[in-house]
């Protein structure tokens, strides 16, 4: 009986020993994570601020890829107005009154894409400084939106005899 209870004591002692120590060794473990913690948040700061520098760059570079790709789409939306402008100068006159319209409005709709890309371009250029993820979104859903218009002006012009002729 007197083993038994000695093999207690023994094993509480121990027990509590290592429980002891395990705080201790966790109190340090959590003082560790706690000052890495700090460092990354200090990491992650300078990577913010190089990420919002990087991005500008990038939205910057992008957009000027866009609108290079967009201004040569126009101009050659403003070659094939004038190419049908010529082939509707043999139609007859009553088709010729009709398509000469119809081809007025596309013209139109040309230089409101123009006049649309050169406003945001420079709405772009004065606001570089502010430029973050939630505006590099609007550029992207921008460009989305535009180039649908394109697409679908270029689709009115390529099908513009096909729309008018029956």
């Amino acid at each position: 009986m007197k083993i038994k209870i000695l093999s207690l004591a023994i094993i509480t002692l121990l027990a509590g020993t290592i429980v002891i120590s395990c705080g201790k060794k966790n109190k340090e473990d959590a003082e560790a994570v706690k000052a890495d913690v700090t460092e990354m948040n200090k990491d992650l700061e300078k990577g913010a601020m190089n990420t919002g520098t990087d991005a500008k760059e990038t939205v910057s570079e992008d957009w000027q890829k866009f609108e290079a790709s967009s201004k040569l789409t126009i101009k050659s939306y403003n070659y094939q107005i004038k190419e049908l402008r010529t082939k509707i100068a043999t139609a007859d006159k009553e088709g010729k009154t009709k398509l000469s319209e119809n081809l007025d409005k596309l013209e139109q709709k040309n230089k409101e894409l123009k006049e649309k890309l050169d406003l945001k371009g420079k709405e772009l250029k004065e606001n570089v400084q502010e430029m973050d993820q939630a505006a590099k979104d609007k550029e992207v859903q921008f460009e989305r939106e535009f180039q649908h218009d394109m697409d679908e002006m270029g689709t009115s012009l390529n099908d513009f005899f096909k729309d008018n002729i029956k």
